[in-house]
């Protein structure tokens, strides 16, 4: 033990660490004498006296009692007790001054309620929780296994803050912005397909892949089912994830986006007939507001696919619907579904890209509306995702104002506000019954 006095200013110098300690050395020496515990090593015989010192030199004390204990008057000292009665963090559960060195240990519940932030050491036959490589949240995940497990006492009366809200009102917002956006797209096909080239006089654009393949009607019903599959497998992912309402609403916002720059993309721009074997409805000479909200709904009621026979209007080539739903339908299953179903992922990959190519085949766009639709359905979902872990949501600075100036930022904060980021791909059974352990394996 190094006995030595620092001041909160500086570090005194080493001849005034010796002066310090003279009082305490004295104390040490009075305690000796006065107050010895009971059970207490007997002393040797105090050495003789020693002349006193010459007054020009300063009087002598080892500072390390620890290494130099040699000491007569120091030698088998106990300071047990002494420390004890000084101790301020004693209490009843302790035994009194004057015990034996071989005193019992304080209880757990005592070490935790004075340093609440003791660590616990996990036993060795626990089971290990486990969770997924791929979860965007296991680094700060309850069920992360650590070497040791930090316990942190609450208050009585705190509200702990959730981390993933519901909040169902913004996913029934999301949806009525999803359905808004729709209505749109189909309107804008209805006006298009007034404005449509005659294809008796206008034949189809010059494009690398339609000139060099043979038309093939059956190929665009097999890429429509292939389209229902690839829906009905995402609509799985997202009703069996455990924040459903927020992957809903963030996945109704997309689709809505993309179903919005669709509207505006085939309306500025009206290409002929792709196919010249496709039916295409004949126009109608006087298209009233009334013939075009009735088409609307027409086109919505069939979910836009021609296998049921209500997508009978052409025009809606830039960008591809088709491609855009496979695409879409693979981006949700890579990435709300755990990395270790990889074989899905792969099959929802071989899907997209062989529904877009029977597309081709059947000759129901041309090679530039698949090429757009892949690339603006891509970028906007990956770009709605990096929002979510980018440092700059919020404050601000230069990066704050770049990624501000995307028009629909302020739709994004609002429904990302009280969500901290991406969800951890952790799944549930959606309805409260029934509560069987197959079902109760999915949590």
């Amino acid at each position: 033990m190094t006995i030595s006095a620092r001041s909160p200013d500086k570090e005194p110098s080493p001849p005034k660490q010796i002066n310090f300690a003279e009082p305490l050395v004295a104390s040490v020496r009075v305690y000796l004498a006065h107050e010895l515990p009971a059970k207490q090593l007997a002393l040797p015989a105090p050495p003789p006296a020693l002349p006193e010192p010459e007054p020009a030199e300063p009087p002598h004390c080892d500072v390390d009692i620890a290494t130099h204990t040699a000491r007569e008057d120091i030698k088998g000292i106990n300071f047990e007790a002494r420390l004890k009665r000084n101790d301020l963090n004693n209490n009843a559960s302790r035994q009194q001054l004057g015990e034996s060195r071989t005193t019992d240990m304080p209880s757990q519940a005592e070490l935790m309620q004075r340093q609440p932030l003791l660590s616990r050491t996990a036993k060795a036959d626990a089971p290990q929780p486990t969770t997924d490589e791929s979860d965007p949240d296991q680094e700060h995940s309850p069920q992360r296994s650590h070497a040791g497990e930090f316990i942190v006492e609450i208050p009585a009366g705190t509200v702990r803050e959730e981390r993933y809200p519901k909040e169902i009102w913004k996913t029934i917002m999301s949806f009525f912005f999803l359905f808004i956006c729709v209505c749109i797209n189909m309107m804008s096909l209805s006006l298009v397909h007034e404005r449509l080239p005659d294809r008796d006089t206008t034949a189809p654009l010059n494009d690398i892949v339609l000139d060099n393949v043979e038309a093939r009607d059956w190929g665009l019903e097999v890429s429509e089912y292939m389209i229902m599959v690839s829906t009905t497998v995402a609509m799985l992912v997202v009703v069996f994830h455990k924040h459903r309402f927020i992957v809903s609403r963030r996945l109704f916002f997309i689709i809505g986006l993309l179903y919005l720059y669709r509207s505006v993309t085939m309306f500025v721009t009206v290409l002929p007939v792709s196919s010249k074997t496709y039916y295409c409805s004949p126009k109608s000479p006087n298209a009233t507001a009334l013939l075009i909200i009735q088409r609307t709904f027409y086109l919505i009621s069939g979910f836009g696919l021609s296998i049921n026979g209500k997508h009978t209007y052409c025009g809606d080539y830039i960008y591809s619907g088709h491609t855009m739903v496979l695409v879409l339908s693979y981006l949700i299953v890579a990435e709300y579904s755990p990395r270790k179903l990889w074989p899905v992922h792969w099959a929802m990959w071989g899907t997209a890209l062989l529904g877009v190519s029977f597309v081709l085949l059947a000759h129901g766009h041309y090679t530039v509306d698949v090429v757009i639709a892949y690339y603006v359905t891509t970028r906007l979902f990956w770009t709605f995702h990096s929002l979510l872990v980018t440092p700059h949501r919020s404050g601000n600075g230069y990066n704050h104002y770049m990624i501000q100036r995307e028009w629909w930022y302020w739709l994004f904060t609002y429904l990302e506000r009280n969500v901290r980021g991406p969800v951890p791909r952790r799944y549930d059974w959606p309805l409260p019954w029934p509560r069987t352990k197959l079902f109760s394996r999915l949590s």
